[in-house]
């Protein structure tokens, strides 16, 4: 791997996804590299079957773009986060091709990411994130375990 410029750790607010920022946060000390920190606010097509009006969808989507923006000030908070640059990214879509497509449009060198524990009948419908992730992206990526230290 060439020397690391950007970082991009997609998070879902959890216990684990702040154990992989931590990681991004060490990497970026000793790399100088930027950290973007994404989350993708999941969008399903299964919602106009409901006859959700647009404006209805419309403010759906608004609702959890202000609770995402909450919840990132929330999960930085007390993180030490002098000589980094880092920046808070939302979007919106399939939560595994949005990573992908955003660390390519960013230039990312690494994606840092938190497995999940799907298991049994959950992981074969939905699967997971990171292993989509794993299995699709171009970038280089770093699955963080749940106990693994960072």
């Amino acid at each position: 791997m060439e020397k690391l410029e950007k970082i991009l750790v997609p998070t879902d607010f959890s216990p684990l996804s702040k154990r992989a920022l931590l990681t991004a946060l060490l990497l970026a000390r000793k790399t100088g590299a930027e950290i973007k920190l994404l989350y993708v606010v999941p969008t399903y097509d299964r919602i106009s079957a409901f006859n959700i009006s647009v404006d209805s969808k419309e403010e759906m989507m608004e609702r959890a773009r202000k609770w995402a923006e909450k919840k990132m000030v929330d999960f930085l908070r007390g993180e030490d986060l002098s000589g980094i640059t880092l920046t808070e990214e939302i979007d919106y879509g399939n939560e595994a091709q949005t990573i992908i497509e955003r660390s390519d449009s960013m230039g990312c060198d690494l994606i840092v990411i938190a497995s999940h524990g799907y298991s049994g009948l959950a992981k074969t419908v939905f699967g997971s994130v990171a292993e989509k992730v794993l299995k699709l992206s171009n970038t280089p990526v770093l699955v963080v375990k749940k106990d693994e230290k960072p």
